[in-house]
C-alpha cells in the first residue's frame, strides 16, 4: 500500500474527521443528558431523559434545526466509524473469540448510533413525535416485539445478559484506564482527563449493568414494560430511598462520560493507517 497516495491520504483525513465528529456529538448529547438529570435531582427545572428525549429537547430550542442537524450528522459519522472499526479492524482486535466479540459490539454500536441519527432526522422532518414530556421506552416497545417471537423470552434474556456483560467489561476497562493509551495529549491535560474519563466510563458501564438487569427481569417475568431505557432507569433511581443522591451520582457520571466524548474528539488517536 502506498501511504503517500493522495487519494488514500484524503480518505484517511475524512475518516479521522468523521470519527472525531462522532465522538464529539455523542459527548455533547451525554453532557446534556447528565446536566438535565443533575438539575432534576436538585429540583432546578431539569428532566430525566434518554438520548431520544434529549434530542426532542434540543429540537424544541429556537435553533433546534441547526442543533439537531449537527447531532444527526455527528451520530451518522460515529455509526460509519464504528462500522469501519468492526469491518476493517484498524485497531487490530483480530479474529479470535475476544476480538470477534469486540468487533460485534462495535457493529451493534454502529446500529444504535445510526438509529439515533435517523431519529434526529425524523424529528426534523416531522416523522417523530416532538413531545418533550413523553418518556415512553423505545426499549420496552422493542422488547415486546422480541418476546412475542418464538423463544422470545430466552432471546430477550440473552440480550439482557449480553448488555450486563458489556457493562461489566466497560467498568473493568475504565479502572484499568485502557483508554489512556489511545489519548495523545500533554501531561497537564492527562492529569484531569484520565480521572474524569474513568469516572464517566465507570458510570456508563454501571448504567449498562442496570439496564441489562432490567431486561433480564423483564424476560423472566414476561413483562416487557419492565425493561428500562436510560430515562426509565434515572426515574427508578429517583424513586429509591435517598433517590436524589443516587440520581445525582448517575447524572454526574453521565455528564463525565459526555466530557470523555469531547476529550476523545480532541485527543484520541484515530487508527486509520491500515485502512484500505
Amino acid at each position: 500500500m502506498n501511504e503517500t497516495n493522495p487519494t488514500h491520504h484524503t480518505h484517511q483525513t475524512l475518516i479521522t474527521f468523521a470519527a472525531r465528529a462522532g465522538y464529539g456529538a455523542r459527548g455533547a448529547l451525554y453532557l446534556l443528558i447528565g446536566t438535565l438529570a443533575i438539575l432534576a435531582a436538585f429540583n432546578l427545572g431539569g428532566d430525566m431523559v434518554g438520548a431520544r428525549g434529549a434530542l426532542r429537547i434540543l429540537f424544541a430550542r429556537p435553533s433546534g434545526y441547526l442543533l439537531l442537524s449537527g447531532i444527526a450528522a455527528g451520530f451518522a459519522c460515529l455509526a460509519a466509524w464504528r462500522l469501519i472499526q468492526a469491518w476493517a479492524d484498524p485497531s487490530g482486535y483480530g479474529r479470535d473469540l475476544k476480538g470477534l466479540g469486540i468487533r460485534t459490539v462495535l457493529a451493534a454500536s454502529a446500529l444504535v448510533h445510526g438509529a439515533l441519527a435517523a431519529f434526529a432526522v425524523g424529528l426534523m422532518f416531522g416523522w417523530e413525535n416532538v413531545d418533550v414530556a413523553g418518556h415512553g421506552s423505545a426499549l420496552a416497545a422493542w422488547f415486546t416485539t422480541i418476546m412475542a417471537a418464538p423463544f422470545g423470552p430466552w432471546l430477550a434474556g440473552a440480550v439482557g445478559l449480553a448488555v450486563v456483560g458489556t457493562g461489566v467489561a466497560k467498568v473493568i476497562k475504565a479502572w484499568r484506564a485502557e483508554f489512556d493509551e489511545h489519548l495523545e495529549c500533554e501531561d497537564h491535560i492527562r492529569l484531569w482527563a484520565v480521572p474524569v474519563s474513568r469516572f464517566g466510563l465507570t458510570a456508563r458501564g454501571l448504567v449498562f449493568v442496570l439496564i441489562g438487569s432490567s431486561m433480564i427481569l423483564a424476560a423472566f417475568q414476561l413483562q416487557a414494560k419492565r425493561a428500562l431505557g436510560l430515562a426509565g432507569l434515572l426515574q427508578a433511581l429517583e424513586r429509591m430511598p435517598f433517590g436524589w443522591v443516587l440520581l445525582s451520582a448517575a447524572a454526574l457520571g453521565l455528564a463525565a462520560f459526555g466530557i470523555f466524548g469531547l476529550i476523545e474528539a480532541m485527543y484520541r488517536r484515530i487508527d486509520v493507517r491500515d485502512i484500505d
